[in-house]
């Protein structure tokens, strides 16, 4: 092949070959840390498999707003900075489920439940049951108001916002990344606010009267009664846990 005509596809070659592993990158950290995609019964290959796909979808999409850097050192530095930029996004939408996983085991050890622990397959550590429980009621949530869709889009909508390669470490993103962190804890908190509460109230009234009344066995039947005040309390308030979930996913930057 005359030179000419190879530096001629080279040129057209590494442009394009650059583009798809800037967008895919930033695909992919989304696609390891996206609300629902983190548990451990989802292997790599369907991430990279579903990162393949919104690829072909999004590269059309975003090709006219990304310069690609022109030598391959500058390439990989943007593709770790686009791995992290798509990691933090999804992450963003993953605290939420881990404050209402928190929220429900808070309320689970309150309750007394929360002996009874098990293997959570969506952190890979072990979690009470109501813990579980929460967050798949959060992600379902997620799913009523079409949380993926909106993450798409804000995902396209971030090539804009941060270009690839931009560096990330900055005092806004730092500020953001914290703001995430202490709404996660607050939302943990509101979420089991109401049955802890009441529960604890509950168990002060219970060693009381068992104080006041030695003879009757309130020492024996204060878990069943908790438990069963418990489970009254989460399922009067899952209406009102609903609503605080879904502000909350409303709540996130990208969100709109």
């Amino acid at each position: 092949m005359p030179p000419a005509n190879v530096a001629q596809n080279w040129e057209w070659i590494w442009p394009n070959t650059g583009l798809a592993c800037l967008v895919l990158a930033r695909i992919a950290g989304v696609c390891w840390t996206a609300p629902g995609l983190t548990t451990n019964g989802l292997g790599w290959q369907y991430r990279l498999g579903l990162s393949g796909l919104l690829g072909m979808l999004i590269v059309p999409l975003v090709a006219p707003t990304i310069a690609v850097p022109s030598s391959p050192t500058s390439v990989a530095w943007a593709v770790l900075s686009e791995v992290l930029t798509g990691a933090l996004l999804g992450w963003s939408g993953a605290l939420i489920l881990a404050g209402v996983r928190q929220a429900g085991d808070i309320v689970s050890a309150q309750a007394g439940l929360s002996t009874s622990s098990l293997f959570d397959p969506d952190t890979g550590d072990e979690s009470t049951p109501l813990g579980h429980f929460y967050g798949l009621f959060a992600l379902a949530i997620f799913l009523t108001l079409d949380g993926p869709i909106i993450l798409v889009r804000a995902l396209i909508r971030s090539y804009r916002d941060v270009p690839p390669g931009e560096a990330l470490i900055l005092a806004e993103s730092a500020t953001r990344l914290f703001e995430q962190l202490g709404r996660s804890l607050e939302l943990a908190l509101r979420a089991a606010a109401p049955a802890a509460i009441a529960l604890v109230l509950v168990g002060l009234l219970l060693a009381w009267l068992a104080r006041t009344a030695p003879m009757l066995p309130f020492a024996a039947l204060g878990l069943s009664i908790r438990s069963i005040l418990g489970i009254t309390l989460i399922g009067l308030g899952l209406a009102v846990i609903a609503v605080t979930i879904a502000h909350d996913w409303r709540m996130l930057p990208w969100w709109n």
